[in-house]
């Protein structure tokens, strides 16, 4: 018989299976009748805790759990492919989850990794993810937990991440050292809700204004895929207040931007100039340079790894949050 998840009440209660964990940890934000209701339920179906599963297994699975947010070109690769070197040395599997930024894809994966009886697990959370509840009862049952790129700022837990504020803040000064004259420059970064996107959308701002810029409404884009920032790109351009340089925070954003450099026409550095934050390898396939603050997912998957696994070793590392070194890469090549 299959063991009952979290995801099996929510699906009798018509309820988000993040209501269900939350309850089951007592979690202030449900109410007292629903908690109830809730563990009821729980105790009619047999559901039984993960860590109470994972403590009855034997010895080691010799497996690592990996849940990224998405499957995209960009960065996750580069990430995936570091981990994976890192656990096939070390003489471990990789499991490797997709929760296509959804809470409750996530809530499914931390269990799938609970019942699979990994041994740690490196998360980069979704954008759906306000908290990291779903996790504290594997973390309480002892398996390690390292979270990377996409965190919650503040939390108790460890973290690697690369240094957002810094990586837009040597973008910009590049940017304005090369070219002073630029008098519009646009910036263009993801979701509002990540912890990245507001990293790099501080340290956009603050340079800024430290070289007397002001920065309005109509200077900052938000955009979510490619096609997005190649639209909001070419309804910049015929605008009125058209840009004559442009911030991109990530790789994604940055393929739409040169989509719609291409298709508006655009010269590059004549027309327009482009600064980035990138993981390296889209900058090599234009042809024209790009300034850009270099941001490895590869490195940042081995800094992962290799924390993860030093706590699988019970090494004493208090929980803080590890910031990778960036570096600018000035001609683009």
């Amino acid at each position: 018989m299959a063991r009952t998840t979290i995801k099996d009440i929510a699906k009798r209660l018509n309820i988000n299976p993040s209501t269900v964990s939350r309850a089951l940890r007592d979690h202030p934000d449900v109410s007292v009748q629903l908690k109830e209701t809730i563990r009821q339920l729980a105790d009619k179906m047999g559901y039984k805790p993960n860590h109470m599963a994972i403590n009855l297994r034997r010895g080691s699975s010799h497996t690592i759990g990996l849940i990224i947010p998405e499957i995209a070109p960009f960065f996750f690769p580069s990430v995936i492919r570091a981990v994976e070197e890192a656990t096939h040395e070390k003489g471990y599997n990789l499991l490797i989850l997709h929760s296509n930024d959804s809470i409750d894809r996530e809530i499914e994966n931390a269990e799938i990794c609970a019942n699979m009886g990994v041994d740690g697990i490196l998360v980069s959370l979704s954008r759906q993810s306000h908290d990291i509840e779903h996790f504290q009862e594997l973390m309480a049952a002892g398996i390690p937990i390292v979270f990377f790129d996409k965190i919650i700022p503040g939390t108790h837990a460890h973290k690697v991440v690369m240094p957002g504020f810094q990586a837009a803040s040597l973008a910009i000064e590049k940017l304005l050292s090369d070219h002073p004259g630029s008098k519009k420059v646009t910036g263009f970064f993801a979701d509002s809700r990540m912890s990245i996107t507001e990293d790099r959308l501080q340290g956009f701002r603050k340079t800024m204004e430290s070289h007397g810029r002001h920065i309005d409404d109509s200077d900052i884009v938000y955009t979510d895929t490619p096609e997005s920032a190649k639209q909001k790109l070419i309804e910049c351009w015929n605008s009125e207040n058209r840009p004559d340089a442009i911030f991109a925070m990530s790789d994604e954003i940055l393929s739409g931007i040169i989509q719609a450099v291409y298709e508006l026409g655009i010269r590059i550095p004549e027309d327009l100039h482009l600064v980035a934050i990138s993981d390296g390898q889209l900058p090599l396939y234009v042809p024209f340079p790009i300034a850009f603050v270099r941001t490895s997912g590869y490195e940042l998957g081995l800094a992962a790894a290799g924390l993860l696994f030093q706590l699988i070793m019970k090494m004493p590392i208090v929980p803080d949050t590890h910031f990778l070194e960036v570096e600018l890469v000035s001609n683009g090549r």
